[in-house]
């Protein structure tokens, strides 16, 4: 009897069935006729052209993921053949210099090849790092170990260990004298920082100042890095953060993966802040990333100071 009272219709996506639409009368009703047949082909029909669409729309998702991937891998090739041989030939040519015994080399000249290969390896180990970061947030597994921590002494702590990237650029600081402890993870936090006076300094020209700032904005702290350099361009910002992009220059512009404004992202994010950029008047960039401070941390008027 319950088959009687059941009407099926298949659903089909061009010649393909995608499934089946069942319906079943209620016990007492009249069958189904000519007209209720109809209306069930045009809900078939149309459940058909979603289920088509959705598919279609799948399709489209898995080719961008794995366009996206070839891009990825392209890139990490692309780092692996020029970024890192750079350095390591580098090491490589100062160590061969080193181990020259037919070669006078004075003490001077000595300390030069050991400048050159530490040097370039701090920079593999920056390139390394990034790459690091950048494949723990593609798999979700960032996950900053929170602490108390002094933004001036974070600052602190980064120019002095890129004295030497900085040299040609005086440091202005300001920082504001109360600025509470803020949560976050030092590691990590250190590296947006100097990622973005590293940036500031390549990009800028020599003799122009660096301007760090750290101040109180509502429940937040913001830090800020503003440079002279030649800016972004409007068509560039909304990429600027993405992995790999370079802003194109004339000339080439300094070498570097584009890694390091997109691991500075990922990082601020993680720890529920954002990171931003706009042109400073004058000409310049403005980076700046906000962090998370307790609704209870007391406000403060910001001190300079130069280093």
């Amino acid at each position: 009897i319950a088959e009687r009272r059941r009407h099926i219709l298949p659903i089909r996506a061009g010649d393909r069935a995608v499934g089946q639409l069942v319906v079943v009368r209620r016990r007492g009703t009249r069958p189904l006729g000519e007209r209720d047949g109809r209306f069930l082909g045009v809900v078939a029909t149309q459940l058909a052209s979603l289920a088509e669409r959705a598919e279609l729309q799948r399709h489209a998702t898995e080719a961008e993921v794995l366009r996206q991937a070839n891009e990825l891998k392209t890139a990490l090739l692309n780092a692996v053949s020029h970024d890192m041989r750079t350095p390591l030939a580098s090491i490589k040519a100062s160590a061969g210099s080193l181990r020259q015994r037919d070669v006078a080399w004075t003490d001077a000249d000595r300390d030069e090849f050991a400048q050159a290969i530490e040097q370039q390896a701090d920079r593999l180990d920056r390139i390394v790092a990034n790459l690091l970061d950048l494949s723990r947030m593609e798999a979700g597994a960032l996950r900053p170990q929170r602490a108390l921590h002094d933004v001036g002494t974070l600052v602190e702590d980064v120019l002095e260990r890129l004295h030497e990237q900085t040299a040609q650029h005086p440091v202005v600081v300001s920082i504001a004298e109360d600025l509470p402890p803020v949560s976050l993870d030092y590691v990590e936090i250190d590296q947006v920082l100097s990622n973005l006076v590293e940036n500031a300094a390549k990009y800028a020209p020599a003799g122009t100042s660096i301007d760090i700032a750290a101040r109180r904005v509502g429940d937040e702290v913001e830090i800020a890095a503003t440079d002279r350099g030649p800016g972004v361009p409007a068509d560039a910002v909304s990429r600027l953060f993405e992995p790999f992009f370079r802003v194109r220059q004339s000339g080439g512009g300094p070498a570097g993966l584009g890694l390091g404004l997109a691991v500075a992202k990922g990082l601020v994010e993680a720890h529920g802040g954002q990171i931003s950029v706009r042109a400073r008047a004058g000409g310049g960039a403005r980076f700046a990333f906000t962090l998370p401070l307790a609704p209870s941390a007391p406000t403060a008027e910001p001190t300079s100071r130069a280093s």
